[in-house]
């Protein structure tokens, strides 16, 4: 039993220090259009985020999204930029949050299942007036059991990891 528990700890004590390494890039990174979630507040997060209450991944907007609502360049884009957009070259939005291969995060599980609202991991950010430079929270292994525990979900190693 003793040799069991100790295992058993080795194991999750490897885990948080792999976890510890998530996901945060080593420096802020910039985005290609100057976006602002917070003049686009009437709108929800799914709109533009195709798949975030129903599949593992939320996409990042295409130039599609865009141009369903937008005839015209807004103010803050460059005319370039904009003609890019139009022309069908897609902005290629860098991602400031990713998961390492041995972690299984669902955005479904999260969102559509267990119910909970973007800002959960997302905080303020549809309150922001420029691109998101930095994931708003830092994913590690902590925050996540963290809030599995304050939601009552399962801390079964195996639920996430691969």
């Amino acid at each position: 039993m003793y040799m069991r528990r100790a295992l058993h700890f080795s194991l999750v004590a490897l885990l948080a220090a792999i976890g510890s390494a998530w996901v945060l890039p080593a420096a802020p990174v910039t985005q290609p259009l100057a976006f602002n979630h917070a003049a686009h507040d009437a709108v929800t997060c799914a709109v533009c985020h195709d798949g975030v209450a129903g599949r593992q991944r939320a996409g990042l907007p295409s130039a599609d999204v865009c141009l369903r609502c937008h005839a015209t360049a807004p103010a803050a884009v460059a005319a370039g930029e904009w003609g890019r957009l139009v022309s069908g070259d897609a902005p290629l939005w860098n991602r400031v949050t990713t998961v390492p291969g041995h972690v299984m995060f669902s955005h479904r599980r999260h969102v559509a299942i267990a119910g909970l609202a973007c800002e959960s991991c997302h905080r303020d950010i549809g309150r922001s007036t420029t691109p998101p430079r930095r994931a708003p929270v830092r994913l590690d292994m902590d925050a996540c059991i963290g809030c599995h525990r304050t939601e009552g979900a399962s801390e079964d190693c195996t639920g996430c990891h691969r």
